[in-house]
């Protein structure tokens, strides 16, 4: 009996991490690679992968990778999958061009096959027919996919604006729509991209000072438009920030940017020109604490802002980095400035699906199963509610979990088992497996600080050589850091001694000193460091 597994190892219940398995009895392909950041920076963790181990231990029977388009979230972790599962590519151009450069950063650059592919082309892999379709989304190169399987056709969705023409001709029952959630739970307020460059062209006229604007990197479109009205308005353009103008050489080698080098300026020039005769375009719409725009908010920038200018975060807030972003605008504002994002003004418009094109979406296609990608639980519970209301619908829902195996025979789909799944996370140069431990301990060195409580003992007397002798950073300020040791050093003091003339057992002493140490450093001090007894047996 034929079938067909779908296996998400990332990319459901949660934003980024985007990875999805699909395996019939011919072979495997795995659609996106993408990462996550951290939502916050205390445990130094750069980035978050998914646990590519199913794929690297089964590698043989993958015969490609399929990139929806070029976000992050899809094709950040591609790297870390490629050196251990060096698996062909398959990708638009604009796509395979930022998948290059990623590569060149890790020593890859040429050992990877990366295979064009263009809009309605189709290519068959692991026994599946495969159809990129083209989508309207935040970047270039954009893919829905047309996947014909063994046990029927199953639509990804991909990231997309607009329900593309293609889902109209298409004359086949659909077995598995797996589509995107991400503006499911809340319609967005604006989606009118003409509205949007009305609000950013009026926003430009009466700004007597600088104009910043920072916007994702991958917005090649809107980089174009903000290049158009900058000129319109008799602004020089200068472009920040290593990711933006890496895209910004690739789109412009391409042919899909076209920038006069007479309207641009070098960064170094910003400060000597008038102000009112430039604009900054800068990464930073996150708030990513060494962003340009972050910098120039805690102004580490050369760049300052003042009064009389304007800066505009012209991309949607990711949900998580609300604080970070929130932090950033604040004091933007109290250096002066006028900030205008979403919540304010039209800006930005989303690059997702609203609800009315969702709805288009599943009616015109009226598949068997949907199931919901790309958003945390929420949003995949708002639209499995939305077509589970839809009276012209009658779709089952799979709301899956990663590393579920869904698997689709003539009877139905059904879990058939678990793959390994997980978080990996990137820190610094190490890529592994850092599970909560790790990041328990440092988070807990973060909020409390850190006590280390060091003694020597004969071990055959069990008498107290040397200590014990209590250092600590992190925990208290400096004028009370003698007397709180002081009193800490007294209390293990104490629980040594109560222990003096027993057989020694080092373990359950350190369990001891950890133990009473923390209780009287929480009541003196209302926090609990990491404490750290050293036991030195001589």
């Amino acid at each position: 009996m034929s079938y067909v597994r779908i296996i998400p190892l990332g990319g459901v219940r949660e934003f980024g991490l985007n990875s999805m398995v699909i395996e019939t009895s011919s072979g495997s392909i795995v659609v996106d690679a993408g990462l996550m950041f951290p939502k916050f920076n205390l445990t130094g963790i750069d980035q978050i992968i998914p646990d590519f181990s199913y794929i690297k231990e089964n590698q043989e029977a993958f015969q490609g990778i399929i990139l929806t388009h070029g976000h992050e979230d899809h094709i950040g972790a591609l790297p870390y999958l490629l050196k251990d599962a060096p698996i062909p590519v398959y990708s638009h151009p604009f796509t395979l061009e930022l998948v290059k450069r990623k590569l060149r950063e890790y020593d890859m650059n040429g050992n990877i096959d990366l295979i064009p592919v263009e809009p309605g082309q189709k290519i068959s892999l692991a026994g599946i027919e495969i159809e990129f379709i083209e989508v309207l989304h935040s970047t270039l190169g954009c893919f829905s996919l047309s996947m014909l399987t063994p046990q029927g056709l199953i639509i990804h969705s991909g990231d997309f604006k607009e329900m593309p023409e293609k889902y109209l001709r298409i004359d086949r029952e659909v077995r598995l729509f797996m589509c995107e959630s991400t503006n499911a739970e809340v319609d967005p307020r604006c989606s009118d991209e003409t509205r949007i460059n009305t609000a950013l062209d009026g926003i430009i006229k009466n700004t007597p000072g600088a104009v910043v604007v920072s916007t994702f990197s991958s917005h090649v479109k809107r980089i174009q438009r903000l290049y158009e009205l900058a000129v319109t308005n008799g602004r020089k353009i200068t472009i920040i920030g290593r990711s933006m103008n890496q895209v910004v050489d690739i789109a412009t080698d391409l042919g899909f940017l076209e920038l006069d080098p007479r309207d641009l300026i070098k960064p170094d020039e910003i400060t000597s020109m008038d102000r009112s005769k430039v604009m900054i375009i800068c990464t930073g719409t996150q708030g990513e604490i060494y962003s340009v725009l972050s910098l120039i908010s805690r102004g580490w920038h050369k760049f300052k802002v003042k009064s009389g200018d304007s800066v505009i975060i012209s991309a949607r807030i990711i949900p998580g980095n609300e604080l970070a972003i929130s932090r950033c605008i604040d004091k933007l504002i109290d250096f002066g400035a006028k900030v205008y994002y979403p919540d304010v003004a039209d800006v930005h418009a989303t690059g997702h699906a609203p609800h009315s094109e969702l709805l288009k979406s599943v009616s015109t296609l009226k598949p068997r199963t949907v199931m919901p990608i790309h958003g945390e639980l929420r949003h995949m519970k708002a639209l499995a509610e939305m077509v589970e209301a839809a009276p012209d619908l009658d779709a089952e829902i799979v709301l899956a979990k990663p590393g579920q195996i869904w698997t689709i025979r003539d009877d139905g789909m059904q879990i058939t088992g678990d793959a390994p799944h997980g978080k990996c996370f990137v820190d610094g140069e190490l890529t592994g497996d850092i599970r909560d431990v790790v990041l328990r301990d440092r988070r807990h060195i973060s909020e409390g600080g850190l006590v280390v409580a060091f003694v020597v003992i004969d071990s055959g007397s069990s008498d107290i050589v040397l200590g014990p002798d209590i250092m600590c950073k992190g925990v208290v300020p400096a004028s009370m850091e003698q007397e709180i040791m002081d009193e800490i050093r007294h209390h293990a003091l104490d629980i040594l001694e109560s222990f003096l003339g027993r057989e020694l057992n080092t373990q359950m002493l350190q369990n001891r000193l950890r133990e009473g140490l923390g209780i009287r450093l929480k009541a003196r001090l209302g926090k609990k460091p990491m404490i750290i007894p050293i036991i030195m047996e001589i």
